[in-house]
């Protein structure tokens, strides 16, 4: 009995030994197949890294192929003027995901008619779009009444040159006459000055029910201002200039009394306000008392 209990004993030890053995060999293989994996993961990876659809083909971006290139939201600024800026600048040879687009943003930014840009990666066939926010013009600068326009004023108070000229018809703008001269150069026009003379222009419509055509600045002193159906003699943009825009819903009904053809409606003046025929004569309009002696 007591041999057979130990042979017992020891079959039962070599087994327990056996397949501990068993279990640590699958332990080893299991660490070791997961090393391998990593191993092989980690390999197929920098291989997929290195493809060369994860880089921009740099021969479509500067031929501005849209396989590589899109650009939004440019309604005034020419397409190439911001592919040449993007061309000026040394993009590093590596992945899209690692691409620093803040210089690429930088420049474009510099272009006149842009208030602000977006440069979203698009990966895998590697490309860019190039997402703008133009400024809004708002008037446009002409010398003369038939000539076409050769700048604009956006409502920020930027100046637009005129490379970008025209301006797409999407955009309401007015056209404002001046040669720059006399004390108002429009290039220097700043947000405040857009502002007054915007604010103006809609009162004006507001108040004749009218569309603006033109406002004529050549003598900023004495400005005109053109409607749809009558010429307005506004004098000078000043603090009264609102005050002033308003006589018009008034003096307008009183226009269609006249046979004559008018000249302007006059609006110096505060509390004075003439209607100017072509033939010379001269009518007050409502309250107003002072003589006008000017033509």
């Amino acid at each position: 009995m007591g041999q057979e209990y130990y042979r017992r004993r020891l079959k039962a030890n070599k087994m327990r030994r056996k397949i501990a053995s068993i279990r640590s060999s699958i332990r080893n293989f299991r660490v070791l197949l997961r090393l391998v994996l990593i191993v092989l993961i980690i390999l197929f990876g920098l291989k997929v890294l290195k493809l060369q659809g994860w880089y921009l083909n740099q021969e479509l971006l500067s031929s501005a192929d849209e396989r590589v290139i899109k650009i939004e939201g440019n309604a005034i600024t020419p397409k190439y003027k911001i592919v040449d800026l993007i061309r000026q600048i040394q993009l590093p040879d590596t992945q899209i995901f690692r691409l620093d687009t803040s210089e690429i943003e930088q420049n474009i930014t510099q272009l006149q008619p842009i208030k602000k840009v977006y440069v979203r990666r698009l990966w895998y066939p590697a490309r860019i779009n190039v997402v703008v926010e133009e400024r809004v013009p708002v008037f446009l600068i002409t010398p003369s009444i038939e000539a076409e326009p050769i700048s604009a004023i956006t409502t920020d108070g930027v100046f637009i040159d005129r490379e970008y000229m025209p301006i797409s018809p999407k955009f309401k703008t007015y056209k404002i006459i001046t040669y720059g001269v006399r004390g108002d150069d429009y290039e220097k026009w700043n947000k405040e000055r857009v502002d007054e003379i915007l604010c103006l222009t809609k009162a004006l419509e507001t108040y004749s029910g009218q569309k603006v055509e033109y406002l004529d600045l050549r003598n900023p002193t004495d400005v005109y201002i053109k409607l749809e159906k009558v010429l307005i003699r506004f004098g000078e943009i000043n603090d009264t200039a609102l005050v002033r825009a308003k006589w018009i819903a008034t003096i307008l009904p009183e226009t269609e009394k006249f046979k004559q053809k008018i000249k302007y409606i006059d609006l110096r003046w505060e509390d004075a306000h003439y209607i100017k025929l072509e033939d010379g004569a001269q009518n007050t309009a409502p309250a107003a008392q002072k003589d006008d002696t000017q033509n």
